[in-house]
């Protein structure tokens, strides 16, 4: 947003404010100055007159003017200037440039073109140094002053001008018009605002309930005030044009440089529509123009004549410089319209609907954050452009209002002032909250105070956000330095346990070697889906993606790894082993953590004693992941995510849980990446448990180890007679793992397994026969439930 000091002053006495101070305040009260500009014209250029204009014998486009330069009317002292600007024509104030002044790009001298001598220059705003209003030379008027020939124009406030560009957050939707500015000023600089004119109908002018009918569907959310005038094409002030040209929002016709006028200057959304968009028709027996109010085909509130949309509330209006190509230069009838839908609905809306980049952003930008609610004020704002005697304003207004009521918010003073850092009076905060339009309820107490914050005001919801506003204009530098307090408290709780928790899992990988990467939590949805991943709902998918390869939020950690795996193998690296901790999401968008690995090619690499490298498998890979987070089972199992193999695939199961999926990769995907060997794993982090190391007694009396061949069917998983070990509970087993398989064609369907159990007792050294008792406990288990035959 920017502003000029000569524009704010017809909103604020600023004769006796520094520009020092101005910059300080504004930054004080949180309308943060990004840049600060003096402008001023050159010396020697004067406020001119042109007397006469006629054609230049010797070339089309250039005229030879005669310019009054000081003087008084029937004594002009004049020049003689050649000038080629297409508006240039007898009658009209101009800034004329005299032998010697210093423009920015050039020193003006006595020239001779084509044979005319010219003494002079008639000037545009570009080559005095000020934003381009039109493609000729500057048409002074009375509303930068009284225009007196001879004066040099930087004596005009609006030619020897400050300019502020202020940074408004996205909270702060009231401070992007200019009246939202001044009201923040007014209560800092403790100054009393300029009252600002109500909108004035002509006299004896029709009323607007004989030319205009609104009609609305039930339910509506918008609120809509409408005004009628019939006028010719306006001459939009010269101070108008540069502010507007300030900000970007300069337009080649007078009506929209006067709603965008209007708009930057109250905050209200203003639209209106010419009888070009909206002709009058008959209903109802009289001629009247019918507009209906409505929902789209997307849900948006529209504005509807005759079956057709002419705008969308809060996203974008009818008006255009194209749409006013055809706009008649003669007199008119328009409708104006102001409107306001609440932020939270419309931004809400586009959200839903995906539609932002159908939204018009300048619109959008103000609707989003909040515009003015206070909709009369835009009109009245807009009748400063339009009270002329060519205009004729219809009497009263045709209305669709919602009331706008924000909640009571209930203070105490003495936490306000703890939250600030410093003891406030009551009388104080009510002050202050008058001035910026608040509501305020005095109670018995007098600690307490009930407080409504204006319309204009969405970001003001809680206690926390009035003492922000107190503190914004007392200021942080009013308050004293104190002494930290520090009082030592446990500062433990899920999200800091959980963090350790991940970064102590990511410690033990490294210590396993593998390698942690970290990617967007972004993924391509068109590969998510070729894998066979799950992907978020439609309706949740991201509005703005980063790139069309991260278009959506990843469902999985693998396919980041195995890219990056391809990538490093592309590199010139042979053994790849990766791993990564990070936030996944289901497809309804809910957040849960995971850690991943992944090896591929050489588990080690080339280097003594193994010269030619040690190739993973399946079973170490295993290994490694148990080092990091502990012992688990493996049941096989078939997976539709084509990244798996279908023969090496298996769950993994963690305190009788499923926690994850471990599996080499496809051989088709290792080809398309690229890839030799490659393994993945993925576990769900939070079904993961941190335990602390428990101390056990071990036992003084030697350990004694005896294998167990037998002969079992090949498809009972090993994990099913672990089972049946496990249940029988014999105290002197302390451990037992498969040793050896042996396959041979005359086992047929089945296969020779040899477990090796370790046994140990806490009270005596072992005897045969309590092995003996042992193992055909074992043995007579596996034979009764799995039909095992000793080898």
């Amino acid at each position: 947003m920017k502003f000029t000091r000569s524009i704010l002053g017809n909103f604020l006495p600023l004769e006796n404010i520094s520009s020092e101070v101005m910059y300080k305040t504004l930054n004080k009260i949180g309308l943060e100055v990004e840049s600060l500009q003096n402008i001023c014209a050159p010396k020697k250029v004067v406020v001119g007159k042109i007397l006469e204009c006629q054609k230049h014998p010797d070339a089309t486009k250039l005229n030879i003017c005669q310019v009054a330069v000081s003087g008084s009317e029937g004594n002009y002292e004049t020049r003689q200037i050649v000038c080629g600007a297409p508006n240039a024509r007898a009658g009209i104030f101009v800034a004329v440039a005299l032998e010697g002044a210093v423009l920015p790009q050039i020193t003006i001298k006595k020239a001779v073109l084509r044979g005319v001598e010219s003494c002079g220059m008639l000037c545009s705003t570009t080559e005095l140094g000020f934003p381009a209003i039109n493609d000729g030379i500057v048409e002074l008027d009375a509303s930068i002053g009284v225009l007196e020939i001879g004066k040099e124009l930087l004596e005009y406030s609006h030619f020897n001008d400050e300019v502020y560009e202020i940074s408004v957050t996205p909270n702060r939707g009231d401070c992007m018009s200019l009246l939202g500015i001044a009201r923040d000023l007014s209560v800092a600089l403790n100054l009393e605002r300029k009252p600002l004119e109500s909108l004035k109908s002509t006299e004896n002018a029709p009323g607007i309930g004989r030319v205009l009918q609104i009609t609305a569907e039930k339910g509506h959310e918008s609120s809509l005030l409408y005004r009628a005038i019939e006028t010719e094409p306006i001459t939009i002030p010269l101070c108008v044009s540069l502010f507007l040209a300030y900000n970007d929002s300069l337009a080649n016709h007078w009506l929209l440089n006067a709603l965008n006028f209007s708009t930057l200057v109250s905050g209200v959304i203003l639209n209106a529509y010419p009888q070009t968009f909206c002709q009058l028709g008959k209903a109802s027996g009289e001629n009247k123009v019918i507009l209906n109010l409505q929902n789209d085909e997307l849900g948006f509130e529209s504005i509807y004549h005759n079956g057709k949309k002419l705008s969308v509330i809060g996203i974008h209006s009818c008006l255009s410089e194209e749409s006013l190509k055809d706009f008649k230069e003669g007199r008119e009838f328009v409708i104006l319209e102001a409107s306001y839908i609440p932020p939270k609905i419309i931004a809400q809306k586009v959200l839903e609907t995906k539609s932002k980049s159908k939204v018009d952003p300048k619109v959008f930008q103000r609707t989003a954050r909040g515009s003015n609610p206070n909709l009369q004020m835009g009109f009245d704002v807009l009748g400063k452009l339009l009270c002329c005697e060519d205009v004729v304003l219809y009497s009263d207004s045709q209305e669709l209002i919602i009331a706008q009521n924000n909640d009571s918010i209930t203070i105490d003073i003495s936490l306000i002032a703890k939250i600030i850092g410093i003891t406030l009076e009551r009388t104080k905060v009510v002050q202050i909250l008058q001035a910026l339009e608040f509501q305020i309820e005095i109670p018995m107490d007098e600690n307490l105070l009930v407080v409504t914050p204006p319309p204009f005001r969405h970001d003001i919801s809680s206690y926390q956000d009035v003492a922000e506003e107190v503190i914004r204009f007392i200021g942080i530098d009013e308050i004293p330095s104190q002494p930290l307090v520090f009082i030592q408290s446990n500062q433990n709780n899920a999200e800091s346990n959980l963090y350790c928790f991940k970064r102590k899992l990511a410690k033990k990988a490294i210590g396993a070697n593998f390698n942690e990467s970290v990617h967007f939590v972004f993924q391509d949805k068109q590969k998510l889906q070729q894998y066979g991943f799950e992907v978020l709902k439609d309706e949740l998918e991201l509005l703005n993606p980063i790139t069309n390869e991260l278009n959506t939020l990843r469902t999985t950690l693998l396919l980041g790894l195995l890219e990056a795996a391809q990538l490093n193998k592309n590199n010139g690296f042979n053994g790849i082993s990766l791993m990564e901790v990070g936030e996944v999401y289901d497809s309804n968008r809910n957040q849960s953590t995971k850690i991943a690995f992944l090896q591929s090619g050489l588990a080690m690499e080339e280097r003594y004693p193994n010269a030619k490298g040690m190739k993973g498998n399946y079973f170490a890979f295993a290994n490694r992941i148990s080092r990091v987070i502990g012992e688990f089972l493996l049941q096989e199992t078939k997976s539709k995510i084509a990244l798996f193999h279908p023969g090496q695939c298996a769950k993994i199961i963690y305190n009788h849980q499923e926690i994850g999926i471990l599996s080499a990769l496809h051989p088709q995907i290792a080809e398309e990446f690229g890839l030799e060997d490659t393994y993945l794993c993925e576990v769900d982090l939070e079904k993961l448990s941190s335990k602390n190391p428990q101390v056990k007694m071990y036992s003084k009396f030697q350990k004694i180890t005896r294998d167990l061949s037998v002969v079992v069917d090949k498809s009972i998983p090993y994990y099913c007679l672990k089972e049946t070990i496990s249940h029988l509970n014999i105290p002197i087993i302390v451990s037992f793992y498969p040793l050896d398989i042996y396959r041979d064609d005359n086992l047929k369907e089945s296969i020779s397994l040899t477990i090796r159990f370790e046994l140990q007792s806490h009270h005596k050294t072992l005897e045969e026969k309590d092995i003996a008792s042992a193992m055909e406990q074992v043995l007579e288990a596996l034979v009764q439930n799995h039909k095992v035959i000793l080898r």
